[in-house]
């Protein structure tokens, strides 16, 4: 038989003995579009990627449904917006739970007779997430021999020497029916770790240094990024360049199989991630290098078509989204489209015979504080539901979104934000219904969780200037920051502790600070508990209780904790500890 590709107004056909191609869906988990060589970095990071890209069709404008794992993947199988699909926290115990109903790629897939697999290394992601419809489910990190190895990021089984391993053993073996392959490389995720012969683009930035976790002595890297330091920021980048050309490596070696076992001439590959990095991008809002934001350093992620009956060397600049992946795989297998879907499938715009497939994409984010975005072909709107607050972005003029022009832009703003609305009103559950969710999921969460993030930042977010390091052993795990009082007449320095899911229910929050060399420490350290039903004000004395649990008391649906340098002497961030009673 002949597998045809309609494209361009001509059948491009594949020699096939199947009626309809193998499909293989590729992510680089936590990898970000403008640290590809192909999108434009000059640093030649992915040499194998920018071939596929060369040989097949790449969407120069694609982005991710989310800022997080678990629902951009879930946006890619099910075809759905967050809203839609309801996989909008962290550890839901199944999709079903948020959301019944929604079809998984998977599912259609094994309904038109396909065989199906999944390589999957990143738990956020697993099984319950992304599972429902496969036949044979390998989660790397479950691999592990030791609960050590699988919660300090130390198995080798799901990391990309590992995966590459068994899913080419996978792929060599004989099948009569096409298959469908998920294949999640963990790679380039955090640490930015990559082996010395991947660690290809060191400059005078601590050349010395390197990232192998996140605790304080190894995390220096994290710290000093986290104040500002510019040379550990290029530190920390040419650490995720150098693990970009890691992943890249043995994602050369599936595509290379590929090609000489002859599958290539009958398989669809679609290659992209489910978010991108900050990486210290806009430290007026996140100093951190993590993804809790809608800026396109975190939504702008890779999207490659390639294989079978796929234009070889094309370049579409209009955009695309997570949500249209199945139904492009699937009108290219000539299989029927899934019903529930919202994507579009993007044919018609490689075919050439439309410009676009839509006039405004969206995007979501529930973890952290609840975010939404808009975007047509040249603006992207950013609301911030808990605060209203909109930012307005030329995408065309400022591709980094560093200027905020909403107060510039009025009328663009209200017509992107009119939109926005009704894109909710069709989308988003009831507000209540919403939060009786939330409510439940977090009901089956961990009973206590201590915000300590002094590597990250991305749970502890400090603002302003003016902030430093200690360590010592009082200090919480070992590292603390502190900052001198607020000068007369100047913005406080705030540091802010939040968890990812909602705070929802009682709370016990306690307070851990250490003690500094420098001295000087504030008997009138400021903390606020943020609620949903008012604010909560405590002045402490910083010099007492030092390097233990000090407790605020007990609170109803908190939202954040807050400290300001508003103080008679400097004051101590060290850490936060919420312990859920209910």
């Amino acid at each position: 038989m002949r597998l045809c590709a309609f494209l361009a107004g001509a059948a491009l056909c594949a020699a096939s003995a199947q009626t309809h191609p193998n499909i293989i869906l590729i992510s680089l988990d936590q990898c970000r579009a403008d640290r590809l060589h192909a999108w434009g970095n000059t640093r030649e990071t992915s040499p194998n990627l920018d071939r596929m890209a060369r040989e097949g069709v790449r969407f120069a404008r694609f982005y991710s449904a989310a800022s997080w794992t678990a629902p951009s993947y879930s946006s890619m199988f099910t075809s759905q917006y967050p809203s839609r699909h309801g996989v909008t926290v962290f550890f839901p115990r199944t999709m079903e739970a948020q959301k019944p109903g929604a079809i998984m790629l998977t599912e259609w897939l094994r309904k038109a007779g396909y065989q199906t697999a999944a390589f999957v290394n990143n738990s956020v992601a697993g099984r319950n997430i992304t599972g429902r419809g496969f036949e044979e489910y390998d989660e790397g990190q479950l691999r592990a021999t030791s609960i050590t190895e699988r919660s300090t990021l130390r198995n080798p089984e799901f990391k990309a020497p590992a995966t590459t391993r068994r899913v080419l053993e996978w792929l060599g073996r004989p099948r009569a029916k096409p298959f469908f392959l998920f294949l999640l490389f963990f790679e380039p995720h955090s640490p930015y770790d990559p082996p010395p012969e991947h660690d290809l683009f060191k400059t005078g930035a601590y050349p010395n240094e390197t990232n192998t976790g996140y605790d304080v002595r190894t995390g220096r890297l994290f710290r000093w990024a986290n104040l500002g330091d510019q040379r550990a920021i290029e530190r920390m980048t040419e650490l995720y360049d150098g693990k970009i050309h890691f992943v890249d490596f043995y994602l050369g070696q599936v595509l290379d199989y590929l090609r000489s076992s002859g599958l290539a001439g009958h398989t669809l590959v679609f290659l992209t991630s489910d978010h991108g990095e900050l990486l210290y991008s806009h430290p007026e809002d996140f100093m951190t290098f993590d993804h809790r934001s809608l800026y396109d350093q975190v939504m702008h992620v890779p999207g490659i078509l390639w294989g079978a009956g796929v234009p070889r060397g094309k370049t579409i600049e209009t955009f695309g989204t997570h949500i249209d992946i199945a139904p492009t795989l699937l009108e290219l297998a000539g299989l029927a489209p899934k019903p529930d879907a919202q994507g579009r499938s993007l044919v018609p715009v490689v075919a050439g015979r439309v410009t676009s497939v839509h006039d405004y994409l969206f995007g979501e984010q529930d973890i952290i504080e609840p975010l939404r975005s808009v975007r047509d072909a040249r603006y992207k709107l950013i609301l911030n539901e808990a605060t209203g607050r909109k930012q307005l972005f030329d995408d065309q003029r400022d591709p980094d979104e560093r200027r905020d022009i909403v107060t510039r832009e009025p009328a663009i703003a209200a017509r992107l934000g009119k939109v926005l609305e009704q894109w909710r009103r069709d989308n988003e559950p009831d507000p209540a219904v919403r939060l009786a969710r939330w409510r439940e999921l977090v009901a089956g969460g961990r009973k206590l969780d201590t915000i300590d993030e002094v590597t990250t930042g991305s749970h502890l977010q400090l603002t302003g200037d003016g902030w430093h390091m200690a360590d010592a052993l009082s200090d919480y795990q070992g590292g603390c920051y502190w900052t001198d009082p607020a000068s007369s007449g100047q913005p406080p320095r705030t540091a802010i502790w939040r968890l990812d899911n909602p705070l929802l229910g009682r709370y016990r929050i306690s307070i851990w600070y250490g003690g500094i060399p420098e001295g000087g420490v504030a008997k009138d350290a400021p903390y606020t508990v943020k609620t949903r039903r008012g604010d909560h004000a405590f002045q402490i004395d910083q010099t007492k209780n030092t390097g233990k649990w000090n407790e605020l008391g007990v609170f109803e649906d908190p939202l954040q904790v807050e400290q300001t340098n508003r103080a008679g002497g400097r004051i101590v961030v060290d850490a936060v500890k919420f312990e859920r009673l209910d």
